[in-house]
């Protein structure tokens, strides 16, 4: 049985970062960055929001992996989607949420440097709630973990739930 993890929360969250750190530490699972997609950084939001889902989704009915691990920030509706992607396929869903303080969000973290533009979407994100989902299965406060004990966690928490879904697996 495949298990879809989703790691959401606002830009400069860690998503990228932790997702990636996860699928190392999760048996047979693959990583994509759900901001990797072939729409223009350009386009109009909703077009590149469109083209991410239609590529995880893609990448969810054709999971071959134990484990696919999905950086992207998700609206109650997107949600919905992957989840009926998940319901298709047969593969169990799970979220989990990053939420450092809105501050640390704003700050300049590792190489990343955040234009004016994101740091705008940044406080519009932490006032649409993306670092609280209430479909979240773990929320974790990536100010007080650095990626690695971040990783650890999430993984812990995934293992365990996929065990549970999965008790032959």
């Amino acid at each position: 049985m495949t298990t879809v993890v989703v790691v959401n929360g606002p830009i400069n969250s860690g998503k990228s970062t932790l997702g990636l750190a996860l699928s190392r530490r999760l048996p047979d699972a693959c990583f994509i960055d759900g901001d990797d997609h072939d729409t223009p950084d350009d386009a109009p939001l909703l077009v590149r929001v469109e083209a991410a889902l239609r590529r995880i989704e893609a990448r969810i009915v054709g999971a071959e992996s134990r484990f696919l691990v999905v950086a992207y920030p998700l609206r109650q509706e997107d949600f919905e989607r992957i989840g009926r992607a998940c319901d298709r396929r047969e593969a169990g869903l799970r979220v989990i949420t990053l939420a450092p303080p809105l501050a640390v969000a704003l700050a300049d973290r590792g190489v990343r440097r955040l234009e004016p533009g994101e740091r705008k979407r940044i406080v519009e994100m932490y006032r649409e709630g993306y670092h609280a989902r209430p479909f979240s299965d773990l929320i974790l406060d990536t100010a007080r973990l650095d990626p690695d004990q971040a990783a650890d966690e999430a993984a812990a928490a995934v293992l365990k739930s996929a065990a549970r879904l999965d008790p032959q697996g």
